[in-house]
């Protein structure tokens, strides 16, 4: 078993290779795309300070509709980074609609630029955002703390496998997309190369390791099926979120395969839950098994059923709360619309998420009668007869 999952993830580390050596060269459409962003860019983006604001009529009242109702503010800025640091200028904000969520900045706000640039004298500015990049870092900084804090060993491990996982998805999961590779089995097989790799990391080379590496697997994959299937039965299109559909504009992406995209990323935001129930229960098997090594394959079979049914409900809770939370102001909309039930469940973001959420939590299931009988099977040597 070792030898196998050793040259599995061999195979996994030269992926790219064997996808298509010629897609990957530096003649692809994709990489001369890339390099005429890179060479030929436009703009620039930098960050601004307020210092000062010189007119603001955000705060007149109007009995104007809300559609028509066109708001100013002129900004004194100082630019902060790049070649036109410490340059100050006037720039004006307009605010087509006072509403919550509307850019209305006070003195002392830092703002994101976007710039273009002729012979180092700067054409147009675009206000892109306000500052969130220090906020960002720092809340990552506070959850890296803590999670060596009180993991120690197990936290590092833990913060080791995560920026691997993270690195797998976009240094080989999005470029084998882009250029064409099936979405389906590039998920199967980055899904696979992680689960294989953040085991390992965060358990051990052990029984347990290799079992829920194998239940994870079983599982995740079980749960893409399901995706799929259920998926074109329900004529998923995979353009149901505005990213998809920017994506699809782009004519280097027109044809990518979104549907398989969807069934990819429903595969993928499977594996962490799944593999959170196969390692909990593997290790407690093994536990079990460690305190009694007289069990027998019924004995141990009904505890790993017990065990499995207490992670159940919490577990499939976790994954389906997960997906309803990222659809809660388009559920708070149907019902301020008064939206009819049968319309809701026919529009395809409302499919996508509910068959999202149902394929992670039957994978969820699945995998818990898996890894008991293969921890069963793995765990307890057959006695030889005497």
């Amino acid at each position: 078993m070792k030898k196998l999952l050793f040259n599995l993830l061999l195979l996994f580390m030269f992926i790219p290779a064997i996808v298509n050596a010629d897609s990957l060269s530096s003649d692809t459409d994709l990489k001369k795309h890339y390099d005429s962003v890179i060479n030929n860019s436009e703009y620039s983006v930098i960050k601004a300070k307020i210092i000062d604001i010189e007119y603001d009529d955000t705060k007149e009242k109007r009995e104007t509709p809300l559609e028509s109702d066109i708001r100013y503010q002129h900004l004194k800025i100082k630019i902060l980074n790049g070649t036109h640091k410490e340059e100050e200028l006037t720039i004006r904000h307009t605010i087509e609609r006072i509403m919550p969520g509307s850019y209305i900045f006070k003195q002392g706000d830092k703002i994101l630029l976007r710039i273009t640039e002729n012979k180092g004298i700067i054409e147009t500015i675009k206000i892109e955002e306000k500052v969130r990049d220090i906020n960002i870092f720092l809340i990552l900084l506070l959850f890296v703390i803590l999670l060596l804090l009180f993991g120690k060993i197990s936290g590092l491990k833990t913060l080791i496998s995560l920026i691997f996982t993270i690195g797998t998805i976009i240094l080989i999961y999005i470029p084998l997309i882009l250029n064409g590779f099936s979405p389906i089995l590039a998920s199967i097989l980055v899904s696979i190369l992680s689960i294989v790799v953040t085991l390992l990391i965060i358990s051990g080379n052990n029984k347990k390791t290799y079992v829920a590496i194998i239940s994870t697997s079983i599982g995740v994959i079980f749960s893409g099926i399901i995706a799929i299937l259920f998926g074109k039965f329900a004529s998923l299109t995979g353009l149901s979120e505005d990213s998809a559909i920017s994506l699809a504009y782009i004519p280097q992406y027109r044809n990518l395969n979104y549907q398989g995209i969807l069934f990819g990323t429903i595969l993928i935001g499977a594996i962490g839950a799944i593999m959170d129930v196969a390692i909990s229960i593997a290790s407690s098997l093994w536990e079990i098994k460690e305190i009694n090594s007289n069990i027998n394959k019924n004995e141990m079979i009904k505890s790993g059923f017990n065990i499995g049914r207490d992670i159940l409900g919490s577990m499939s809770n976790t994954l389906i709360l997960a997906y309803v939370g990222t659809t809660l102001h388009l559920i708070m909309l149907f019902i301020v619309y008064r939206v009819k039930f049968i319309e809701i469940i026919n529009l395809d973001s409302i499919a996508t998420e509910i068959i999202r959420a149902m394929a992670g939590s039957i994978g969820l299931i699945i995998t818990i009668p898996i890894t008991v009988l293969i921890s069963t099977f793995v765990y307890i040597e057959k006695k030889p007869m005497s």
